[in-house]
């Protein structure tokens, strides 16, 4: 044993960890929608409840802090993720789409109401899962710009559209989550 191996060890115990700091910083996580009272055999019917939004890296997840008008936003941007959508058609599925408008209703906790969506209020709800989908990936680790993660396009006519373009699952669980 030679006086330089614990230093070479030291050294190639660092530049493992940096070589693994720089993979998860480049990594692209996967934002995961959690859908609650999930009736076997079917994919998301009306009824079921949308119980958090995660941002899953590879050795871990890390929740998306959202009220319910931030989670159905969240879900719908996901459910739409080929097609950018509009603020004036967000509003439309939100309020017209029965998975939105049924809500919760097979829970315990029946959702009586369903939050009302205007264009003004859903502008404010995209900026801040914005702002929550930046902390969640800095928190992660990640350098991927929270504005690559969540796209606002100008179209010809200069609408804005929005859509997501990390990868994305949605999970089915029978039983609320605790």
């Amino acid at each position: 044993m030679n006086d330089r191996e614990p230093i070479v060890r030291v050294v190639e115990e660092v530049e493992y960890l940096l070589a693994r700091r720089k993979r998860m910083a480049q990594e692209r996580p996967r934002l995961e929608v959690v859908h609650g009272y999930h009736q076997l055999g079917t994919i998301c019917v009306p009824g079921e409840t949308i119980d958090g939004c995660f941002l899953r890296f590879s050795e871990r997840e890390i929740p998306i802090p959202l009220s319910l008008p931030g989670l159905m936003l969240c879900d719908c941007l996901v459910r739409h993720r080929h097609t950018p959508l509009s603020i004036a058609r967000l509003e439309r599925i939100l309020t017209n789409d029965p998975f939105y408008r049924r809500l919760g209703a097979n829970s315990f906790e029946h959702i009586v109401e369903t939050p009302m969506f205007t264009r003004v209020s859903l502008r404010v709800y995209i900026a801040r899962l914005r702002e929550q989908i930046a902390k969640a990936m800095r928190k992660g680790g990640s350098t991927l710009s929270p504005d690559d993660a969540l796209v606002a396009d100008t179209t010809d006519s200069n609408v804005v559209v929005h859509r997501i373009t990390l990868p994305v699952a949605t999970v089915h669980r029978t039983a609320k989550l605790k």
